[in-house]
């Protein structure tokens, strides 16, 4: 019997769309199976190599396919640093009940794929033995950091300090400035916008792409840039400066335990206090009853409220003198109190001599500040 002619696979797949689900093709290659048996029976050479380019073919247009997670890697543009070890473990027990209800996103490479989404799920198959898990496949962006901290960075479980992490390498990849220069950059025009009551118009203003922000010269280049990073995230750089880029110094304990006990950021602001300067300590005794108090807050889920007053409590327990100035502090509150209990009907009813020693009480006063500030 004569060789048939191995008729062009390819032309069943020509209307398969990017991302069409693997099994959405089961139907035409059941109608080519009898055919294909047939021509592999008579030895057909055409045949094996057209069947190699479709197999190619629907890996690159199919939605999901199964990958080797052994040829997966970590994407070092990852906003996430943080996994818990309790949170892999909620995950694999998800794998285990119900399979993986969806698949992870990879790009490409050479010979093996980068992972863009889907890390829990990555490592919860890797710590469960799985040879292979399901993915989709997505063409590497020219701008592959910020395009994973988009993907990461509105989700609630995000911590504070991979937030802020993240958006210094954002904002550093596209600024000619130091790391280390971009908080006390963005603090100071946050501030000093504060100040002039201007804040919200040139943020409103920025947001519009109005040309009279551009040509704004109250805000340096490097400023308005940072700015701008930040409002292309979605993220109101006032809420950043006061919220997320104080994580960048907390002590290295307190990053720590952020990362590996689940410890909140509200929390590790309050315990970056017990220094060993505000303790009278050593670095050393300081960092310890630190350790030992961040314990107590993750393990008795404290709120901040009593995570702040243990932090007072051992304060005033190893420096005397905080607790005085904690006294002092709270007098001085209820003096500006008092004093902004002055009206101006009650100055207006007021006889010449009492506004006299009014003043001139509050004169001596403002002239004792200034020698303890200077």
């Amino acid at each position: 019997m004569a060789n048939r002619k191995a008729p062009n696979i390819a032309n069943y797949f020509s209307g398969a769309k990017q991302n069409q689900q693997l099994s959405e093709a089961e139907q035409e290659i059941n109608q080519l199976k009898a055919e294909i048996e047939s021509l592999r029976a008579s030895g057909s050479d055409e045949l094996e190599i057209q069947l190699s380019t479709l197999k190619e073919q629907l890996r690159s247009q199919s939605g999901v396919t199964d990958i080797a997670i052994a040829i997966i890697l970590q994407n070092p543009d990852q906003p996430r640093r943080t996994f818990l070890v309790d949170s892999i473990e909620a995950m694999s027990q998800s794998l285990s009940n119900d399979g993986q209800l969806s698949p992870i996103i990879v790009i490409p490479q050479d010979e093996s794929y980068l992972l863009f989404d889907g890390e829990r799920r990555w490592r919860a198959a890797k710590s469960l033995g799985w040879e292979t898990i399901r993915a989709v496949t997505m063409d590497a962006p020219d701008d592959l950091h910020r395009k994973a901290l988009l993907t990461s960075l509105h989700r609630e479980d995000l911590n504070p300090l991979d937030k802020a992490e993240a958006i210094i390498r954002e904002i550093s990849s596209n600024v000619d400035i130091k790391t280390e220069d971009i908080p006390r950059n963005l603090s100071t025009v946050i501030r000093r916008l504060n100040k002039q009551k201007r804040l919200t118009d040139i943020i409103k203003a920025l947001s519009d792409d109005h040309s009279e922000a551009s040509a704004d010269e109250s805000i340096s280049e490097t400023e308005r840039t940072i700015l701008l990073i930040l409002l292309e995230l979605q993220l109101n750089p006032a809420s950043v400066d006061a919220n997320l880029l104080p994580m960048l110094g907390l002590a290295d304990d307190l990053k720590d335990a952020i990362r590996n006990l689940g410890l909140k950021g509200v929390h590790a602001i309050a315990l970056q206090k017990l220094s060993a300067k505000n303790l009278n300590l050593s670095q050393a005794k300081a960092k310890k009853l630190r350790e030992d108090l961040t314990k107590k807050v993750v393990q008795e889920n404290l709120s901040v409220l009593q995570t702040r007053k243990i932090v007072s409590e051992a304060i005033a327990k190893y420096s005397p003198s905080q607790k005085s100035a904690s006294d002092a502090n709270k007098q001085l509150g209820k003096i500006k109190q008092s004093v902004n209990l002055i009206s101006a009907d009650l100055l207006t009813s007021a006889d010449a001599d009492s506004l006299r020693d009014v003043y001139d009480l509050l004169k001596q006063k403002m002239t004792e500040i200034e020698s303890l500030l200077t």
